[in-house]
């Protein structure tokens, strides 16, 4: 939980009165279910302080799973009430079940994809025995499947939540900008949902083609493009906020790889080849995003980037990052220890540090 050396003394000095004019900006970075919910619960903690201050978010940047929590917020739902409709398992539209993202038929879906898996390696196999294996997959390449699930349910669990909450679909109708950036799978670039010619898009597909983790979902289609998670290649698009204008941008990155330490922990060798890509994953992510913050505070000197995420000794938000089950723990454990964490530098002359784990300044 330490802070970086280079963190902003504006956030350690204690609460002040926001400066008038100043923006604030909320960016989110991806991190599956695990991670919405984890970012969900520390919003809540931290809005409690901003409120506090007198300070609100004036705009909003959601990649992936921090899409569909950034869309709601900029909706006008406050995480506080997002939070108490997911931990109270409350009858809400909003209420984010196994269903939003996972169809009835997800598991057939999945095993006819894993089969046509199979059949594609076996007939190159039996066409091509002296062949090295990764002769055989490029042989292969046409008949692989582009993913094992499909995001058409997170799409349809968005956009019928939004009309059975009155939340809009349209960027157009927001008060507040919110941009949803997702890559371009065939011309390898980053697109940004909620401007320029990519405003008419609704809300729900933008938030399904930056949620569309390559290998696992399929690549999400909007007017002949593909397209696939805003995390591939970029970490957190705070770059967006600061080009709108903001003074300071909140960045919440969920997913942090685990320090493992001590004899009696697993390695993460002996844990199979999902944690050990899941960690490598993660050591990539949060590198690219350390490096990024960096460079973006040389590019913005009068922005603050404030970023926020869990501490590399959470085991509890290691593991698949689309698991339902363990969400709910991640949501409450991403609320008490970010609360915890600024109470325990609020002093009661200065009121509560508005300060998150780490800070670049």
């Amino acid at each position: 939980m330490a802070i970086i050396e280079r963190a902003t003394q504006w956030w350690s000095r204690g609460r002040r009165a926001p400066a008038a004019g100043r923006r604030y900006a909320l960016a989110l970075a991806g991190g599956g279910i695990i991670g919405g919910m984890y970012e969900v619960g520390a919003l809540a903690a931290l809005e409690e302080r901003l409120a506090e201050a007198g300070v609100g978010f004036d705009a909003y940047v959601g990649c992936s799973a921090g899409s569909v929590v950034a869309s709601i917020l900029a909706g006008g739902v406050t995480a506080r009430e997002l939070y108490h409709i997911l931990d109270r398992d409350v009858d809400d539209p909003l209420n984010f079940r196994r269903n939003a993202v996972y169809a009835a038929d997800a598991f057939r879906y999945a095993v006819r994809r894993f089969g046509r898996l199979l059949w594609a390696m076996g007939k190159n196999v039996m066409t091509g025995m002296r062949q090295s294996i990764p002769d055989m997959l490029a042989r292969a390449e046409r008949d692989l499947p582009a993913g094992f699930f499909s995001l058409t349910a997170l799409e349809r669990w968005v956009r019928e939540a939004f009309a059975a909450r009155g939340l809009s679909n349209r960027f157009d109708d927001l008060t507040r900008p919110l941009l949803i950036p997702a890559i371009d799978l065939d011309r390898a670039s980053r697109v940004v949902f909620g401007r320029d010619d990519l405003r008419a898009v609704p809300i729900s597909r933008a938030i399904a083609a930056s949620s569309a983790i390559p290998g696992f979902f399929e690549p999400y289609p909007i007017d002949g493009r593909d397209y696939v998670d805003g995390g591939v290649g970029w970490s957190g698009h705070a770059d967006l906020a600061a080009e709108g204008g903001a003074d300071t941008v909140i960045v919440v990155n969920p997913l942090v790889p685990t320090l493992l330490d001590g004899a009696a922990v697993t390695p993460m060798r002996l844990r199979g080849v999902y944690s050990i890509m899941e960690q490598a994953s993660r050591i990539y992510s949060q590198n690219l995003l350390t490096l990024g913050l960096g460079a973006l505070a040389a590019r913005f000197p009068r922005t603050r980037f404030v970023l926020l995420e869990p501490p590399r000794t959470c085991a509890l938000l290691f593991g698949p990052s689309m698991s339902v089950e363990a969400s709910r723990a991640a949501l409450r454990y991403g609320y008490t220890s970010t609360a915890e964490w600024l109470d325990e530098r609020s002093t009661p002359a200065a009121g509560p540090v508005l300060a998150p784990r780490s800070a670049l300044a």
